[in-house]
């Protein structure tokens, strides 16, 4: 069975390890759940705040996985994990470069986990990076959030 938490955790450690992203000057907040924030709606308690912008939050578990045994007592799980980044600025250019620049960190740092050498730990590997971008505006402020799905083998033994 997946853990996902550890699964998350180690997502999250990787990318907080990471010079560009662990630094709170570039990203101030990296959690291992979605807040379900809605930037729209300010009335929800769970959402990222301004204070906490930008921020990432991993999550190990966005689609069903896909299970295959390879021996008796082990298993390959093809797991769907996203991490979403936050963003926002007052200058629409400036902000989409900053947030351009976390995304390409988060997309270098997956593609990076394929190998032996490079992995999440845990016995799981990178296998596809793919990410979404979108953006809008509210007040004075440009928002701009990016999905990156990546999927991820992970081998359990049980």
């Amino acid at each position: 069975m997946t853990d996902y938490s550890q699964l998350a955790t180690a997502v999250a450690s990787t990318l907080s390890a990471d010079a560009f992203l662990g630094d709170s000057a570039n990203v101030k907040t990296i959690e291992t759940h979605k807040r379900g924030f809605s930037i729209q709606d300010n009335r929800d308690s769970l959402f990222f705040g301004d204070v906490d912008l930008p921020a990432i939050a991993v999550v190990p578990n966005s689609e069903p996985k896909e299970s295959a045994l390879t021996t008796t007592r082990e298993q390959v799980d093809s797991v769907k994990a996203q991490v979403v980044a936050v963003s926002r600025d007052r200058d629409a250019q400036a902000g989409l470069d900053a947030h351009y620049q976390i995304v390409q960190h988060i997309e270098t740092i997956l593609e990076k986990q394929r190998s032996s050498t490079d992995h999440l730990g845990l016995d799981a590997f990178v296998r596809q990076v793919a990410t979404e971008h979108e953006s809008f505006k509210k007040g004075e402020f440009y928002y701009f959030v990016s999905t990156t799905s990546a999927l991820i083998e992970l081998t359990v033994t049980f």
